[in-house]
């Protein structure tokens, strides 16, 4: 132990020192570039605009329809699965751009050539955050005329896409666990030979796609997998309230108990930020850096910044803790200025980058969390940031064809790669940052709708169909008409498909009885009534686990004998067993009913949804008519 004790002392002086110089950085006077004007700003804003096309036309002349481009050679990979990755990663950057032109001859193209009944297999976590989130958020700006990028052709091509990839993603979930398998093939579900080894980011950053993807179609078996997997690990930690990198699916032990905010952890907080906080801040902060410890004793066992985690200054940012998020966002920023670029790994007990983690794969995590400071305080200095980062990217990683990753943050040596992401969240963000200086115009900032980011930076509007209409559809400006099922989903996409892919988890999906959007009318009024046939938990909008569904069945047949008040005594004992979905409006009623149960500490799924669509589940064939890519390449 006393070794221990040296290394948290000289750890403490580091980290004191460290804090000292990188706040130095953003002190008024001093030494940091001129303060960027709004004019600035706009030519700026235009720079990243053109550093997007560089990259964007590079790919679709050297790359399309692979999935990456190499930016040295001018060639193009295939990386994920052969599907024209960049291409759907990039389609909400294009919307955003206010691309019209771009933005639908790629989703059309999209449509009617992508289909994903092919023999490969892929990660479920990436599958899931660059594919199933692009084609989602694609899917919502395309179908709606308030965003000013409605396709008047456009008829949810995407989201049948989306419905048909996530069902080949299924097989995964099928674990005694139910955290995912980490891979799974498209064509014939999980190999014999998978490992049984995932990460946490892996097994729990997947519920926000899925459960939008459920509200669409109507189709609940998604957002259940996708729930069960974050209990599956939420309910393995530890007792210190962390959890660890690896897990085994099967038998639900942690293979590496390292916890921390970076690699394969990082976007599990993203979407279980108020039940993980209050730990992490406790045992992993060392204001203002991070690091790994044990994630039973709580002890450091790796004082080492790495680039993912620089996404949790922008978190922090929305979830109200601003100032250590200032004071972390000012230590990360000064890694980037002693080299140019953040390394994967930096290492805060010798100062120097770590071996083997010298590369920038041009990453978007401070950037991101640049953007999101900038948004809440408008501080001008934030603007600084991004200047010294794009500059840092144009005269670093900029290459004929594209950008560069960079393989030595202290050479810059550049390297033949630029990842889907750059486009989907790199250069998103950084032009997020200074059309927001410039004053705005875009959908994000005056549309009509907020959008929450994913984990991949897709944008997902929260509309006023958001009525979680599987759980109620008791809120404010809504009531249900009418009980016809016009649900898309679990009759159609359930008996579409039955090959070696799909997996028994069909069987447990609820078929859609409740009421479809079009069933729902929006109205000026207050609330008008809740909608017949549902249980009481889900007119207060819970969801309970599967292992509780005997109990609810007891309780909702308890209240023809008891009333409502039984059952409300009922959930309130259960409160463990459930989680409370969030809503865009609560009302009395829900206020009221979260106030008796004193539930605070719930999970905190954010699930929403945005179709009246009826639609069946589209047959992907190999040969489907549509454009070419090459007829793609003329109208993009």
């Amino acid at each position: 132990m006393q070794p221990i004790r040296r290394r948290h002392r000289g750890f403490a002086l580091l980290c004191l020192s460290a804090a000292l110089l990188a706040a130095a950085t953003l002190l008024p006077g001093a030494a940091v570039a001129e303060g960027v004007t709004p004019s600035e700003a706009r030519r700026l804003r235009d720079e990243v605009k053109d550093m997007f096309y560089h990259a964007f036309d590079g790919y679709m002349k050297y790359a399309f329809p692979l999935d990456e481009l190499r930016p040295l050679s001018c060639q193009g990979e295939d990386s994920l699965g052969g599907y024209a990755l960049t291409l759907i990663d990039s389609l909400d950057t294009l919307a955003l751009l206010g691309d019209k032109e771009k933005f639908g001859a790629a989703v059309e193209w999209v449509g009617k050539n992508v289909h994903f009944d092919i023999n490969k297999t892929v990660s479920v976590f990436e599958t899931n955050i660059r594919i199933l989130g692009g084609l989602l958020s694609a899917h919502l700006i395309a179908s709606d005329y308030a965003t000013g990028m409605r396709i008047q052709s456009y008829d949810d091509q995407l989201l049948h896409l989306a419905a048909d990839l996530a069902q080949r993603l299924l097989p995964a979930f099928d674990t005694p666990t139910g955290i995912p398998f980490g891979s799974v093939n498209l064509l014939y579900g999980v190999d014999e030979n998978e490992s049984k080894i995932t990460s946490t980011a892996g097994g729990g950053t997947l519920t926000l796609e899925f459960g939008i993807l459920s509200r669409l179609t109507n189709n609940t078996v998604f957002e259940r997998v996708t729930k069960k997997s974050v209990r599956g690990i939420w309910s393995r930690r530890s007792k210190l309230n962390l959890v660890g990198a690896h897990i085994n699916v099967f038998t639900g032990e942690w293979t590496q108990k390292d916890a921390g905010i970076g690699t394969s952890i990082d976007s599990f907080y993203e979407y279980l930020l108020k039940e993980a906080y209050k730990a992490a801040m406790h045992y992993l902060h060392h204001d203002p850096w991070y690091v790994e410890v044990n994630m039973n004793s709580g002890a450091t066992v790796w004082p080492l910044f790495n680039s993912l985690q620089a996404f949790w200054p922008g978190l922090q940012v929305l979830a109200g803790d601003v100032d250590p998020a200032i004071r972390t966002h000012a230590a990360f920023f000064s890694v980037w200025k002693k080299y140019g670029f953040t390394p994967e790994g930096f290492n805060l007990a010798t100062s120097t980058v770590q071996n083997g983690q010298r590369s920038y794969p041009l990453r978007p995590e401070l950037i991101e969390s640049t953007y999101w400071l900038f948004k809440a305080t408008r501080d001008y200095r934030y603007l600084d940031v991004g200047r010294d980062i794009l500059a840092s990217l144009q005269y670093g990683a900029r290459c004929p064809c594209g950008y560069c990753h960079i393989s030595d943050v202290e050479t810059h040596k550049q390297d033949d790669h630029m990842e889907s992401f750059f486009l989907a969240e790199t250069v998103k963000y950084l032009w997020l940052l200074f059309d927001l200086a410039a004053g705005p115009d875009n959908i994000v900032e005056n549309g009509p709708y907020k959008y929450i980011f994913s984990t991949e930076g897709h944008l997902l509007p929260v509309t006023p169909e958001i009525a979680l209409e599987d759980e109620h559809c008791s809120y404010f400006g809504a009531f249900c008409n009418g009980g016809a099922d016009h649900g898309y989903g679990a009759s159609a996409s359930s008996t579409k498909h039955r090959n070696g892919n799909y997996t028994q988890l069909d069987d447990i999906q609820t078929p859609s009885s409740h009421y479809s959007m079009s069933n729902v009318l929006f109205t000026p009024g207050y609330i008008k009534g809740v909608c017949p046939g549902l249980t009481h938990a889900q007119k207060f909008g819970i969801s309970y686990s599967d292992e509780e569904d005997n109990f609810i069945e007891q309780t909702s047949e308890s209240l023809d004998h008891h009333g409502e008040s039984a059952i409300e005594s009922s959930v309130q004992d259960q409160s463990s067993s459930i989680i409370l979905i969030s809503h865009p409006v609560a009302s009395q009623q829900d206020e009221a009913f979260e106030s008796e149960s004193g539930s605070q500490d719930h999970a905190n799924i954010v699930v929403t949804s945005d179709s009246d669509s009826d639609s069946t589940s589209r047959d992907n064939t190999v040969g489907s008519p549509g454009m070419n890519s090459e007829e793609l390449m003329d109208d993009i």
